[in-house]
């Protein structure tokens, strides 16, 4: 079995480097024009984004810039940023949703585990994102999975049967917060 490279404060990379990569991935996306030539195409980024809701705003100033050959066919990272869709794997606590919110809107979040992974924290995501009170009941529902039944279809399609035979108000699949 091989364990996680750690640095060399003994934290596992996993804790830092995932969130920079997937900054760095993300950027690379949007500034080499990627995302603009794949509308079609629906991104998830998992761990909120890493660390692209609290960069935003730069993001804002580099577009100001127009340093970066390709902005008209691009356009701004903001504009991007919202039609991408941002998971809450290890991300579920009040600042992060929060940020989420004023960035993105939470119409594009949707639950997310790092199941079987770091089982502990998924299972208290889960149940933080159902309890928040920062959150409305609507906002939690949509986190939950309603977010997730505009991003694949299926799922819109198998509540609907499902509801049709049992009426509910709780998703389809699993009780325990996870599909």
């Amino acid at each position: 079995m091989t364990r996680p490279r750690c640095s060399a404060l003994r934290v596992a990379d996993a804790w830092t480097h995932v969130v920079v990569d997937t900054t760095r991935a993300v950027t690379r996306l949007h500034y080499s024009n990627t995302f603009a030539r794949t509308p079609a195409v629906r991104y998830v980024l998992s761990h909120a984004g890493g660390t692209i809701p609290y960069l935003a705003q730069r993001f804002d100033q580099l577009d100001s810039l127009a340093v970066v050959p390709g902005a008209e066919e691009r356009g701004s990272a903001r504009e991007q940023l919202r039609r991408l869709y941002w998971d809450t794997a290890l991300a579920f606590e009040q600042p992060v949703l929060d940020l989420l919110r004023d960035v993105i809107g939470l119409d594009h979040v949707v639950f997310g585990s790092d199941r079987p992974y770091a089982l502990a924290q998924s299972e208290a995501g889960a149940v933080a994102i159902r309890t928040a009170d920062h959150l409305t009941a609507d906002e939690r529902a949509a986190i939950s999975w309603r977010n997730a039944q505009h991003l694949l279809p299926r799922l819109r399609d198998q509540r609907a049967s499902s509801t049709e035979s049992s009426p509910t108000s709780s998703p389809p699949g699993r009780r325990d917060g996870y599909s």
